[in-house]
Formats: C-alpha cells, sequence, structure tokens
C-alpha cells in the first residue's frame, strides 16, 4: 500500500508539473500589489482591497491543471472594486482533493459575512457542488465553462448565480452546456461569449 502511495504521489507531482497552465507575463505583473489592492500569495492567492470595501469575499476554485496565478488579472479588477478574492492553491491542482476548502476560506476571515463561490472548469464543478451542499451560507455563485456533478443538481436552488459560457462563434451554445441544462435553475442567467475558448478565462500562456 505504501509503495501504491509513493507512486501515485510520484505520477500526480510530474503530471502536475508537465500538464500546468502557466501565467502569461501579463498575470505576474497583476500579482504586485498597489493603492487599490493588497496581493499576498502563499498558500492562497489574496486580494484585499484597501481603498474601499463591499464586505463581500470571494472564494475561487482554480481548473485543472491551471496555476492560480493566472487568474491575477481578473482578480485584480475584482478586488479594486471591492470584493476579497481568495484563491487557494489546490493540491496537484485539482479541485477534487480539497472539494471543501472553501469552509478553510471563509473561517480565516470571519469578519467577511457574504461569501461568493465561484470556479472554473473542474473547479466550477467543484465550486456548483460546494454551493449545492452549503446554499445558506453563500451569497451567490459564478461558474464558468462548467456545471456541477449530476448527484449536486442546482436546478432547485433559490441561490444566486451567473454562468459564463464559451459559445460557437455565431453565439449558438455548445451542445455540452446544453445537455446539462438540468443541473441549472430553468431561468439561471448566462453569460456567452461567442468564440471564445475555454481557458479564456484567465491568462495563461502556452
Amino acid at each position: 500500500i505504501l509503495i501504491i502511495a509513493i507512486g501515485m504521489f510520484g505520477y500526480l507531482s510530474y503530471t502536475t508539473e508537465r500538464d500546468r497552465a502557466l501565467p502569461t507575463a501579463e498575470a505576474i505583473a497583476a500579482l504586485a500589489s498597489d493603492s487599490a489592492v493588497e496581493v499576498t500569495l502563499d498558500d492562497w492567492l489574496v486580494m484585499t482591497p484597501t481603498k474601499k470595501s463591499t464586505g463581500i469575499g470571494i472564494v475561487f476554485y482554480a481548473g485543472a491543471h491551471c496555476d492560480v496565478r493566472g487568474y491575477a488579472p481578473v482578480f485584480k479588477e475584482l478586488a479594486a472594486a471591492g470584493y476579497l478574492v481568495v484563491a487557494p492553491t489546490l493540491p496537484f491542482d485539482f479541485s477534487i482533493f480539497a472539494p471543501d476548502i472553501a469552509d478553510e476560506v471563509r473561517a480565516a476571515y470571519p469578519e467577511i459575512k457574504h461569501w461568493v463561490i465561484a470556479g472554473h472548469s473542474l473547479g466550477g464543478s467543484m465550486a456548483a457542488r460546494y454551493a449545492s451542499i452549503h446554499e445558506d451560507d453563500l451569497a451567490g455563485l459564478l461558474v464558468f465553462d462548467s456545471y456541477p456533478p449530476s448527484s449536486n443538481s442546482l436546478a432547485d436552488s433559490e441561490l444566486p448565480m451567473l454562468l459564463f459560457e464559451r459559445a460557437r462563434a455565431d453565439g449558438s451554445r455548445a451542445q455540452k452546456f446544453i445537455d446539462n441544462d438540468s443541473v441549472y435553475p430553468p431561468d439561471v442567467p448566462r453569460v456567452l461569449i461567442p468564440g471564445a475558448q475555454h481557458m479564456y478565462y484567465g491568462s495563461f500562456g502556452d
């Protein structure tokens, strides 16, 4: 068992480094603190507004194999608008290995009374899953190119949510999202992005 565990750890460590989507120079530049946003990066990437605060926190689950720093330009704009943004670094860059890490984030900032959970790709699936279990603890859900597991359907949820989807060049919805409409409320608002690619939600290089 120990040998298998060591082997699995080694394999996951190797594939994490091999397949990781790395941040662009633009994303790295966004990691610098400025007069409106304080940036810290330890186990978590945290962007704290310094000039104004909405009193709302956003916890973000990155996509699989995505270096969390790649989302920094988006986080910086949100923080400048007054939102605390916390993006945990996930084990092996997979949110499935820490699906409830939002509990730790919320506990670390007891002064924040209202939390929105957000995520991209696999991170979006796990964020939606978390929302299905903790609806009463959240103020909203943002999902980028994703949907929850069928066992965690949000079809009957009253939680405010907003979905972002890449669409075909003509603006029509991709079939994979249409096929999973049933896991969301029928009137859920969607932002369709014609011609977008799956990685467009961050700033990633090759």
